[in-house]
């Protein structure tokens, strides 16, 4: 085998040593020019030039194919109109954008701009109202004391028969129920004269009757202090309060006036009730005893001083109310009624019957 494969071998790099030989004569041999070569390099210039050049050339052909088929569409297309709507919102969003940032920057110059102004502006209003209040005071007492020398000027006895023209005047307005000009011609009378106690009495009258209760109340005061001793305008002031719930300051102007005048049992009677509901039971026996001793014979006093004294369990107070009402009006509805409600009620002494009412 080994033979073989050397002689196999042999022969093979025999053939290669020969062939060396022969490239080595062939070397060695001046070159001639070959027609493959020149046609290699002809075909080299084709593939590197040529053929780029005509792919170039089909390509653009066919794309002003394209584009001379195309162009009548493309003439016709109103670029305008593309996304018009789009267009037109990202327009007015971009110009809304910039008009709210300059509207801001403005805002804001303007606010720095103005607040000195505004400092300088406040100062001078202050300054402003302080002058007005100056001149508006200096104006009310000039007219004070123009009012002040023209009432020093007239005649009393002119003024005192033009304040009773005036105040006469208002009072048949007020009795029509003309009150506007009730009211005025009674500002007019005290204009006149300032301490006129007629016409602040009909003023009050008058805002009573318009329901100005305010008014009347603040007007009464006054004329309460121009004549303390007038239990009347206690009357009409606990009149007010009462009207508007406040039966303590009622109950106090009432007694004022009983103080002042002892001789209207009906006030008496009033205060008994109004003292009843504020729950105050014995006083109110003390003024239902009053208004009964100046008017003993009034069926409705009797009747209440009976009720006053049976809650406060005054028996005999209780027994001599039933028989004046019994003997004044016989035939009254509550006698059997307030007899059975005596009956059960204890005797009491009469030092029993004070300490209670204590």
């Amino acid at each position: 085998m080994r033979e073989r494969f050397r002689r196999a071998g042999g022969g093979r790099f025999g053939q290669a040593g020969n062939m060396a030989g022969h490239r080595e004569e062939c070397c060695s041999t001046p070159p001639c020019p070959s027609p493959y070569k020149r046609e290699g390099k002809v075909k080299y210039f084709v593939m590197l030039y040529i053929i780029p050049l005509v792919i170039i050339v089909v390509c653009a052909a066919v794309i002003a194919v394209i584009l001379g088929r195309k162009f009548p569409r493309v003439a016709n297309l109103d670029v305008n109109n593309l996304s018009e709507e789009k267009i037109l919102q990202k327009k007015k969003e971009i110009i809304i954008k910039r008009v709210e940032e300059r509207g801001n920057r403005l805002r804001e110059n303007v606010k720095k701009t103005l607040r000195p102004l505004g400092r300088v502006w406040g100062d001078a209003q202050t300054r402003f109202r302080s002058y007005f209040a100056k001149v508006e005071t200096l104006l009310r007492h000039e007219q004070s004391v123009k009012a002040r020398e023209q009432r020093a000027d007239q005649d009393p006895q002119e003024r005192e028969i033009k304040l009773s023209h005036l105040v006469q005047e208002a009072e048949q307005y007020l009795k029509l129920g003309d009150f506007e000009k009730a009211e005025n011609l009674f500002i007019s009378a005290v204009k006149v004269d300032p301490k006129a106690a007629s016409a602040y009495r009909g003023l009050g009258d008058t805002y009573a009757a318009k329901n100005s209760l305010e008014e009347a109340r603040q007007t009464y005061r006054f004329l309460l202090q121009l004549e303390p001793d007038d239990d009347s305008v206690l009357v009409k002031l606990a009149e007010i309060a009462e009207s508007q719930g406040d039966l303590e300051e009622a109950i106090g102007y009432y007694q004022q006036a009983v103080l002042l005048n002892d001789s209207f049992s009906p006030r008496y009677y009033h205060i008994a009730e109004l003292l009843l509901r504020v729950n105050q039971p014995k006083t109110a026996r003390e003024a239902i005893v009053a208004a009964a001793e100046l008017e003993p014979q009034n069926p409705k006093y009797l009747d209440l001083m009976t009720e006053i004294a049976i809650i406060c369990g005054d028996k005999e107070l209780a027994e001599k109310g039933m028989n004046g009402l019994r003997m004044v009006n016989p035939d009254n509805n509550k006698l059997d009624g307030f007899r059975e409600r005596i009956k059960k009620m204890e005797v009491r002494s009469p030092e029993v019957t004070r300490a209670v009412a204590a």
